[in-house]
């Protein structure tokens, strides 16, 4: 059952009027309306369809759950998640290597769909994403090292996205990256927005 989102009902919209009344101008109810008819919109409306030579179409890739900007999430698009996928898998030098992904749930979305046999795990605060089962344990960046123990030093390639540019945050995630990287011949790739 789809939750029920707030409908917008009485709103005053008065563009001249400067009395104490809270109100918001066109524009922004307009953009309301747009954002919660969005939320209405569930990734699982978005039917996968192939193009005839048996690939997918980019926009139905993969299916996430709805980006929560609240949650500082924000998905790739496909290029991206696909340029990432390849550069991680280049960098898997074995078949039985175990990549590690913090707060990038496209990534792993994507290396999943790639190759359905890799060895991915998932670390994430939102809780939407236990669907992925045993691939995904909870993670919040304010407790770096509060995870699993046989997470510790097993990971040959790991990918951070960190939901927040801060000095904080970007310090507590390189201990989570230290934590879950193998002392030798690990891979680490940070990801930030350019």
């Amino acid at each position: 059952m789809e939750p029920q989102l707030p409908t917008i009902k009485n709103v005053f919209v008065n563009e001249t009027d400067d009395d104490d009344r809270p109100a918001l101008s066109s524009h922004a109810l307009a953009a309301l309306k747009e954002f919660l008819e969005e939320q209405r919109q569930s990734p699982a409306n978005h039917e996968t369809a192939e193009n005839g030579e048996g690939t997918l179409e980019p926009e139905s890739e993969v299916d996430l759950v709805t980006e929560d900007w609240r949650l500082s999430q924000f998905w790739y698009d496909p290029e991206t998640a696909r340029t990432l996928s390849q550069e991680v898998l280049s960098l898997c030098s074995h078949s039985n290597c175990k990549v590690a992904c913090i707060a990038c749930p496209t990534l792993y979305a994507y290396l999943k769909k790639i190759d359905p046999n890799i060895s991915v795990q998932l670390l994430e605060y939102d809780k939407r994403f236990e669907q992925y089962g045993s691939d995904f344990t909870f993670y919040d960046y304010n407790q770096p090292k509060d995870l699993p123990l046989e997470l510790k030093h097993t990971y040959q390639v790991v990918i951070a996205d960190p939901p927040y540019l801060s000095k904080e945050c970007l310090e507590k995630v390189t201990q989570t990256i230290s934590f879950l990287a193998q002392p030798q011949e690990s891979h680490l790739l940070l990801l930030t927005e350019g």
